[in-house]
């Protein structure tokens, strides 16, 4: 009898489990979802911020901030679209058992 228990115990905890994580993945994927835009619109705001002081005659002291954000706002921009692509097409799916969306 204790190991039919056993295996019931363990059965719900990996239930648990699962559960736990398929709220995390879909609260990551919540965040990403507009997350990506407002990083993909800074890296094309700070981009064109560049372009703007170049056209004005700015030298390169000036321009080191805009371009640097371009940068590190464009990687943010790729994480998230890669983040978000992969939780609905992999883990998701993993975790419910169910085929990709």
């Amino acid at each position: 009898m204790t190991g039919r228990r056993t295996v019931m115990v363990d059965t719900q905890l990996r239930h648990r489990e699962r559960t736990r994580q398929e709220s995390r993945a879909r609260g990551t994927m919540a965040i990403w979802r507009w997350a990506r835009w407002a990083a993909l619109f800074l890296a094309v705001g700070w981009a064109l911020n560049s372009v703007v002081k170049l056209v004005e005659g700015a030298q390169g002291r000036e321009l080191w901030w805009p371009l640097l954000s371009t940068v590190i706002w464009a990687a943010v921009t790729v994480h998230g679209f890669a983040t978000y692509r992969r939780i609905r097409t992999r883990t998701l799916p993993a975790l419910t058992r169910r085929t990709a969306a």
